[in-house]
This record gives C-alpha cells, structure tokens and sequence, in this order.
C-alpha cells in the first residue's frame, strides 16, 4: 500500500508531524514502512508560463518557446511534442542541477539560444507521467511564474509504502491509513462532503432501473453525461506514486477514487447498455457463491471479481454508467476458489475487504471527475442491497487487561476505539458494548480488540515487568481418555504385542466374504483411494489378518499384533475398538523347550488379553462371522456385559491367509478403558481364605455360579473376593463335576471369628444348594 503525506493530509492535520516522527508511528502502529521517500525538486527550477511557442526556423521537432520565469521571460528550444498544448510548466533555469549532475547551461540549438530546459518529470526524478514534458495546473497550489517548484508540497511529496498484511484490507487505502493515523496521534479525522452538479428535473428512473434479491453486497449507481474526459497533473502524479501505468483517464479516475476511498469502483458505457435510453440492470446471487449484474441477458460483471470489457466506459464515452460496490469478503474468495473464474485487479481488494461505506465512496468518486471535468449527474442514486449490521461485543476492561498485561485507563482504551470507528456504550463499570464498525473485517472477538487497543496504544509504552506464570489444570476428559489409551497400548506392548496402523478403509468383498456387515450402498465411499480399500471398515480383524498375512511372508513364525481404532455400521456411524491377533508360536524353539515350539493355545491368549485389558469372565457363544471358530468361541464379559468376543481363527479363513493356529479377539474400546474409582479405606485386620467343594451339573457354568455369588457379595460385607480354585471330574462323579471355590474374608472393624466366618461359608452353602442344587464333597 502506498501513501503520500500530502494525500494522508486531506483527511488528518499532519502539520506539526515531522517525516521521522510519522515514520516511528507507522512501525509502532503494525503498519510497517517498507520505503519511505521524499521528493526534492532541484533548486532553480521554478514554475514557467509559456508566453509563446514557435515553429524552430531550421528544425521540424524542435519548437522555440518564449517563457516567462517571474522576473524575466526567456527563450528556451524545446523538443517535446506536447509542449504547443501546455500553459505551466516546469523550467529548470541557467545554474540549475538536475538528477544525475545535469547541469543548465546557456546553449544554441541548431543556432537558436536557448537559456534553460522545459522538464518532464523523469528529468526531476519523478515518475513518468506523460509521453513529452510534464505539463503543470492549479491542481497542486495556485501558480505564479518564477515560483520554486519545491515548495508545491503535493509535488515535491513524500511517498510512504506500507507492509500491510491480507487481514488489513480497511488499510488498503487512504481514508483507512488516516483512520489508523488519527487514533496513534488523537486527532480528529477531517469529514469528506462533496455534492455534484445534478440534471433536473430528469429523474433518474427514468434512465436506469435496478432490480436484486437477496445479495451479500450492496451497490450504487449513478450516470454523468461528459463531453470530454481530463485528469488533472496531481491526479496523474498520484497514480504514478503508487505504481500504476493506465493509459485510459477514466481507469485512472476510478483507480484514484479507489486508492482515497477504499470503495470498489467500476465504469459502464451508459449507451451499450442502454435500450431506449434507459438502462435494466438485474443483480443476482448465484448458488456457485457469486453475484452477477446483469443487463438484457448479458453478465456485465461479477461483483468484486470482474468486468465484462466489451461495456467498459472509455475516455470517448460521453455518457457513463458509474458503479460503486462492496461484497463481503469471504463470500467473493468462496465463489472465485470453487469456480476458479478469471480475476481481475479489484478482486485483490474486495477479497481482502474493501471499505463497506459506498456512499462516502462514490462522493469520492463523484468529486475525483468533477474536479477537473464539466460533469453533470443523474438526480439521484440507486442504491441495492441491504445495509450491513455491525456486529455487538461485550468488552471487558478487567478481561482486556488480563489480555494486554497491563492497566489501561478506561478513557484511554475508550478513546482510542472511538477514533478507530467503533461505537461504545457503557454497560457497567467494567463492561462497554462495542459495536464493531463493518470496515474492521478481521476483528471477530475481545483478543482482536485488545491487539487493536495496544497496536495503537503501542506495545513500547507498556512498562515491562516480569512474567507471571500461572498454571492451570489442563486435564479434561479429552487428555485423560488419551492417557489410558496411551496405558493400555503400553500394556499391550509389554505383553509382547506389536501395534499395528491400517486404514479405517476395508475391502468391501472381503467384509462380505466373512460374512461382517457392510455400509448401505447410498453411504459408499464416491471415490476410493484404491480399489481395495473401497468401504469403511466395520471390523478391524481383517486388517490384521492381512498384517498377519504380510508377516508369514516376511518368515515370521510367531506374530502377535493388535490395533486401536476406529470401526463403522452400515449407517456409517463411528465407534472405537480395540483388536488383538495371535498366531503361531507361543514362544520360539530354544534350549528351554528342547527346540520344540510350543503353538498359541486359548489360554496362553486368554491371558495375554487379559493382562492388557484387566479382568474379564468369557461365556460360550455361537460364531458371529465366518472369522470364528464354531466350537471355540466365546463373549468377553465386563461390569456384566458383553464387550466383544474371543474365538479361535476357522481354519478356512487361517488357510486363506496362509496362518498356523491363530487366535483373534475384538472388544468395545470404551468399555476397558479404566474408570474414575472412588477409593475405599483398607482394613487393617487380618484376612481369611475359606476354600469350599462342592458337586454341581456338569453343564453347569462358573459364570452362572459367579453371578449369583456377586450378588451375595455385594450384600455381605464380609465376603471380599472369590474366585474358582479347581474343577474336577472322572467317572465315580456320572453326571457331576466337583468346583471349589476360594473365599476371601475380612472384616473393616474386628478380627473374625470362627463363628463369623462358619456364618458366612453356611450362608453361601445355602445359596449353592437352593439355586443350583448343589451338595457339599466330602471326599
């Protein structure tokens, strides 16, 4: 972004600000200078009148000017072309030194004296303005001949280039540079009031209707009949300080008007438009996130995007259809991104925020033609779309201040929020209602707003003191799920396992195959990253079947994997499993076992889950997919709930997968993660184990027995813990099997008796004998 300090003092009194001192404040305020320079008009170059200019008697390019420099009116031969049109120009006198050491001096061109140089503005180590010397007008001051043209401070300018980042589109202009400016020196801005030169009694109905649904955009537009279009020098010397090479004089117009204002400006010829002199427009949003004027059918333009250039306004068009516009920002970059349309120099803005009052931008753009141009415009304005709401946000002083670290007084940050556009209210003594004003696109909450409050109140007035470091407690829910995750993966590790990472993808035939349920077909994955991985996966074993299958390949004789992650139903919804496959040998050939490696059995891998997962009781269960063994299958029980299932691999499926012996197992994630358990005093008397036989069915399950004995426990206080100590059978039982279960005893207030502990192995005989008729052993 570009600036001049002549432009900045249209809107903000810069007279007792020095260049270094606006420099500094430019850094302090995040608008960082990249460049910053000042131009010096050489001495003895002076404003000249042209009194006369003559064809030069012996040469065709060269014309012979009679120039008045204030105390005298000299002769100088001059070579450019456009020198017959111009009145002011610049004259660098006898005695004069221009850039590069150019010294003036008196000389004879082609024997005609000539005393002094009519410039152009290279020759000043200025911009190029023009093709031929710079011709000069009132637009920088009143011109008197003889004048030193240094002391024209809109010429002899200062020219400021700022860094400004993508999130400050409010300061992609003048008006919003200033803005920044008047709140870092607490000075009033200067308002902006301009009225053209309107036709009456014409209406502008009349000649334009403009019609609009409901668009994220607000526009304005107006008609001025011209018969010829200028720009005046200063315009010209503008458009050149910021970098623009345009040839048109309307382009540089609008580029001006948007330069000062921040409001996107385009212009129409009125008469390609036009039917029957009067001009439709038709402005739509699109479903593709545009909005397109449109005029007979023809898009003209798309908002803050592009215009149409066959209905462009040129330097020949005498009657001109002018637009001023705003279109909220990330609306526009949706609609360019998604429909990769072709771009042009305005997108730069309003993808950035361009300023959102269109109103003061077009009496900008108003006065930047009327300035130098004989304009007259339509009776009035149309204006479409919906005025934009400002957004509200409680502010906090006692929450600012936490924020910056430092106590600001409540009329400072007040102050500096009011110079800076935002309207406040007081709510309370420590709260304000701030109204958030629509060109502040960035600022979104109370941290935006304090980075606005110290940006202008700068960071360097802040005394420093030393940082307080407050620790807060940072376990939620989220890091403790994390962390037993964390423990039981450990836990799995430790038991010899190895974790495996598959896709949460799966091979749709293979589901099916092994008979695990599949997503409906109208939540298939659109576009499978491969072929075979076309599904989501609603069972993590076969991924590790196939893992396993890898590692049979590589010559592994022993594998034991396992994985945690996520599984689908078919109404794709998400839930977490953790998977355990072990195959092969359960320890490799050694010394130790005579060099005979002994296979995975059900009960090597039933401890090995439950050393990873904790406690759990299985219970027999018929095969739920075609992965299971149908006779060595069983549920997994926790907390009295089924939470997955443990079976030995089919041998089919073990062939199909070239595995040996190989035991799988998936249960519920959530249900082994640990749980938050109250902790309960210990008992400081002694134990007691009470081991009882007893001959039961021999269909009879322990985990039948087991339920009915917890709820004994949960009732008796003294029964602490029981578990199976030996099962036993042979013929002189028939039809029985002999169970002995291990009692734990203790009580939390005295010894125990032998009375209390005979009362308690009574009670749970009693239990057996009623519920499963069971009979004490005695042998």
């Amino acid at each position: 972004m570009i600036v001049t300090r002549s432009w900045l003092e249209e809107y903000i009194d810069l007279s007792d600000i020095s260049n270094e001192r606006l420099n500094k404040r430019f850094n302090e305020i995040g608008l960082e200078v990249d460049s910053f320079t000042t131009y010096e008009i050489p001495q003895k170059v002076v404003v000249g009148e042209i009194v006369s200019c003559q064809k030069h008697p012996d040469a065709d390019k060269l014309n012979v000017c009679q120039v008045n420099v204030g105390e005298e009116v000299v002769q100088i031969v001059c070579g450019a072309s456009n020198v017959v049109d111009a009145k002011w120009v610049a004259v660098a006198t006898v005695g004069a030194t221009l850039p590069g050491n150019f010294k003036i001096k008196k000389a004879k061109l082609r024997g005609v004296e000539s005393l002094g140089m009519i410039c152009s503005s290279t020759e000043l180590g200025l911009p190029e303005l023009e093709d031929g010397i710079m011709i000069l007008d009132e637009s920088i001051g009143e011109l008197k001949a003889g004048t030193e043209l240094n002391s024209y401070k809109k010429l002899a300018d200062s020219v400021i280039e700022l860094e400004i980042t993508a999130n400050r589109g409010d300061c992609q202009n003048i008006h919003g540079v200033a803005r920044d400016l008047s709140a870092a020196f607490k000075k009033d801005l200067i308002n902006f009031e301009f009225e053209p030169k309107r036709r009456s009694p014409i209406g502008v109905a009349k000649e334009l209707s403009v019609s609009s649904d409901n668009i994220p955009a607000r526009l304005i537009y107006s008609i001025c009949t011209i018969e010829e279009l200028y720009t005046n020098f200063l315009q010209r010397l503008r458009v050149a300080f910021i970098g623009l090479a345009l040839k048109e004089d309307i382009d540089k117009l609008l580029a001006y008007a948007r330069h000062e204002s921040g409001v996107l400006n385009r212009a129409y010829s009125f008469d390609k438009l036009a039917t029957n002199s009067k001009v439709s427009l038709n402005i739509t949003k699109k479903e593709d996130y545009t909005v397109e004027v449109i005029s007979n059918n023809r898009v003209i333009s798309i908002v803050g995007v592009n215009q149409n250039s066959e209905f462009k306004a040129t330097d020949d068009s005498k009657k001109i259809l002018l637009e001023s516009s705003y279109i909220e920002p990330d609306f526009v970059i949706e609609g360019v991104s998604s429909n990769k349309i072709d771009t042009d120099e305005l997108y730069y803005y309003s993808s950035r925020g361009s300023e959102p009052h269109v109103i003061y931008g077009v009496s900008v753009l108003q006065k930047t033609i009327c300035i130098s141009n004989q304009v007259e415009f339509s009776s009035g304005d149309v204006k479409v779309g919906e005025k934009i709401t400002p957004r509200k946000i409680a502010l906090s002083i006692k929450e600012v201040t936490d924020i910056i670290g430092y106590t600001l007084p409540k009329s400072e940050i007040a102050n500096i929020l009011l110079l800076l556009g935002y309207n406040i209210n007081k709510v309370d003594e420590d709260t304000f209602s701030v109204e958030i004003p629509p060109h502040a696109h960035d600022v979104k909450n109370i941290q935006d707003i304090a980075e606005e409050i110290i940006r202008i109140y700068g960071i360097d007035n802040i005394e420093a003191k030393p940082s307080i470091i407050i620790e807060k407690n940072r376990i939620t829910n989220t890091y403790i799920r994390f962390k037993n995750l964390r423990d039981l993966r450990e836990r799995a590790v430790g038991c010899g396992y190895y974790e495996a990472l598959t896709y949460a993808f799966a091979n749709k035939e293979l589901l099916q195959k092994y008979n695990f349920e599949t997503l409906d077909e109208n939540l298939e994955l659109l576009n499978p990253i491969v072929k075979e991985l076309n599904t989501m996966r609603t069972t993590i074993l076969v991924n590790l079947l196939e893992a396993a299958n890898r590692n049979v390949k590589y010559g592994k004789k022993s594998i034991k994997l396992f994985e945690a992650g996520t599984v689908f139903n078919s109404k794709r919804e998400e839930f977490s499993k953790i998977a355990f496959l072990f195959s092969g040998e359960e320890q490799r050939a050694s010394i130790i076992n005579s060099a005979k490696a002994k296979m995975v059995n059900i009960d090597s891998f039933t401890k090995s889950i439950g050393a990873v997962i904790g406690d759990f009781e299985l219970i027999e269960c018929e095969a739920k997919n075609d992965l299971m063994h149908p006779f060595i299958s069983a549920n997994i029980i926790k907390d009295k709930k089924v939470i997955g299932y443990l079976s030995k691999l089919h041998p089919s499926v073990a062939s199909d997968f070239d595995l040996k012996d190989t035991f799988i197992a998936e249960v519920d994630l959530e249900a082994v993660l640990p749980k938050h358990i109250n902790a309960s005093e210990l008992s400081n008397y002694q134990a007691v184990s009470k081991d009882l036989s007893i001959v039961v069915d021999k269909d009879l399950s322990f985990y039948n027995v087991a339920k009915e004995l917890q709820e004994f426990k949960n009732k008796e206080a003294l029964l602490k813990d029981f578990y199976p100590l030996d099962i036993y059978s042979d013929e002189s039982l028939g039809d029985k099997k002999s169970l002995t279960i291990r009692f734990t005893l203790q009580s939390d207030i005295a010894t125990l008796s032998d009375k209390d502990i005979e009362g308690v192995i009574s009670q749970v005989l009693e239990l057996l004998k009623s519920n499963f008729n069971a009979e004490l052993r005695w042998k």
